[in-house]
This record gives C-alpha cells, structure tokens and sequence, in this order.
C-alpha cells in the first residue's frame, strides 16, 4: 500500500522540486526542438543547444520522479544514476563547449567588445559637440 508523506512542510519542499524538475524539462524541451531560438541560458552551434536541452530534459524528469517517489513514500535509485552519470555530464559538457564557442566568435570578431557601458555607434553623446 502506498504510503504518503504527513509532514507539511516535506510534501510542499517535495511538490516545490517536483514542480522545478518539470520546469526544468519544458525549458530543456525548448532547446531540443528549437535550437535556433534557445532559451537564454545557453547560446552556441545547434549540437552544443540540443546537448544542453537534452541534459535539462533527463534531469527535470529525474528530479519529478524522484520527488513524486519519495512524496509516496519510496525512493527508487534510477534517477539518481541518470542524473549522475548521463545528465550532469551532458549539461557540463555542453556549458562548456557553448563558453568555448562563444570566446572563439568574440576572437574572429576583431576581439572588439563592447560592454554596457560603451557606445558602439561613433555618433558624439549628448553634451558633446563634433
């Protein structure tokens, strides 16, 4: 028979993650099937995007069924070793090689940046006459 969780404050920390992990796997679902248009944590060539997606996919459904398992009163292992072994390494992989990506467009691009607070237009500021 299944047992449920009694304590309050457990099943809303467990229904909060379960709801997290789902998060996790629409945003990671995103990337997957628009990795020309992904969401704005990850940036970068459509292999290194869908690598991200597919890693957020597999831990957002972990995370919910972990989450879901243990509000029963169980805790299966599965999610655990997927999370471990597939999902992190994907996700670390593919942040990496998208921060590698992004430095080597910055590099063919001239090495110009232009940061918050610069003026890429050579037009004169106000208060500064040409």
């Amino acid at each position: 028979m299944i047992d449920f969780q009694t304590d309050p404050l457990e099943t809303a920390g467990g229904v909060f993650m379960m709801a997290v992990g789902l998060g996790c796997a629409w945003l990671g679902g995103l990337a997957v099937l628009r990795p020309d248009r992904p969401p704005q944590p990850i940036q970068g060539p459509v292999r290194v995007v869908r690598a991200w997606g597919l890693g957020y996919v597999l831990l957002g459904i972990c995370m919910a069924v972990r989450m879901t398992s243990m509000l029963v009163g169980e805790e299966p292992a599965w999610p655990l070793a997927v999370i471990y072994w597939v999902a992190g390494p994907l996700l670390t992989c593919s942040v990496t090689a998208a921060g590698v990506s992004q430095r080597r467009a910055r590099r063919r691009a001239g090495g110009v940046r232009v940061g918050r607070h610069k003026r890429s237009d050579p037009s004169p500021g106000p208060g500064q006459h040409s």
